[in-house]
């Protein structure tokens, strides 16, 4: 009887753990809704105080066309430079996933901003964004996005931007050995892309990975992954003379079960008598796989 009483004790609390648990990140979640609310509501305000209220004050924001931000001051200073050139309408955001990984959630969504600048039309400039919510004790706030359209357009259409003249350095608390195996594969990644092997390239990245790359709706799973590098990365007239990719820091998330990763690249490529160099960044989100190796479950790219 004793045994049945403690037995039904461990049970019950359990199960309050449990609910516990998914209260607290129903909550979160809620609050997460309410911040993009907030943005919608303070873009069309123009009120960038309650704009840049959004992110931590140890944030990174690497806008599309645009060189990354750190710092909630640096994140103000863009959110200026944008407004100044642009009569902006319309700024909503949806979320199209939330994935836990600790403290932290990492958010999925699409948005549509309406902005015109002068003596240029009109323009929606719709897009997907990922962002890496840290939960504190003041709530939710962004401590890392990349946002970028979800098909071609003319950069014209956006603000041009000046560059920030100095950027405070990236978070960085993961160990050395998992930061140099980090490395290894970036390394591999650098020599796939410039031989061409766009389907080995896709196995870097977990069966349940997102990405979201440039001018393309956000692809999901390994078959949508695989078929955009076997595309993208299809021997042809394209060659790449050099890649270079760079890892500003790397955030252990979730006790070291997820990293998070802030890098930046630089690739030199030929087409015939046509040649040029493009310049960006990413966020990589890395978790290890059942071999035991690193692998890619949420990745963002864009231009400089």
């Amino acid at each position: 009887m004793h045994a049945r009483v403690r037995t039904r004790i461990l049970w019950v609390a359990a199960l309050w753990l449990s609910c516990a648990c998914a209260h607290a990140t129903q909550t979160v979640e809620a609050e997460i809704a309410a911040r993009n609310a907030e943005w919608a509501r303070a873009a069309s305000a123009t009120d960038l105080a309650a704009l840049g209220s959004r992110y931590a004050d140890d944030a990174t924001l690497m806008p599309e066309h645009a060189k990354l931000r750190r710092g909630r001051d640096d994140i103000h200073g863009y959110l200026q430079q944008w407004w100044q050139q642009a009569r902006v309408t319309r700024w909503e955001r949806q979320t199209d996933s939330l994935d836990k990984a600790g403290d932290h959630l990492i958010e999925i969504g699409r948005y549509t901003q309406r902005l015109q600048r002068e003596g240029q039309p009109a323009y929606d400039y719709v897009g997907k964004y990922l962002a890496v919510w840290r939960n504190s004790a003041e709530g939710p706030r962004v401590i890392a996005e990349l946002w970028g359209a979800s098909a071609p357009f003319d950069r014209a259409l956006l603000p041009e931007l000046t560059a920030p003249t100095d950027t405070s350095p990236a978070i960085d608390t993961a160990s050395a050995p998992v930061k140099r195996e980090l490395a290894d594969r970036n390394a591999l990644i650098t020599r796939l892309v410039k031989e061409r092997k766009g389907a080995e390239h896709a196995t870097l990245f977990a069966a349940d990975a997102a990405y979201l790359t440039y001018y393309t709706p956000t692809l999901r799973g390994m078959d949508a992954i695989r078929d955009y590098f076997v595309e993208h990365e299809r021997p042809g007239p394209v060659t790449i003379e050099a890649i270079e990719i760079h890892s500003d820091g790397v955030h252990a998330l979730d006790a070291g079960t997820t990293q998070l990763e802030e890098g930046r690249y630089r690739v030199a490529w030929r087409a015939g008598g046509d040649s040029g160099v493009v310049e960006g960044k990413s966020l990589n989100l890395w978790k290890r796989g059942e071999d035991g190796q690193w692998r890619l479950f949420r990745q963002a790219v864009n231009h400089d």
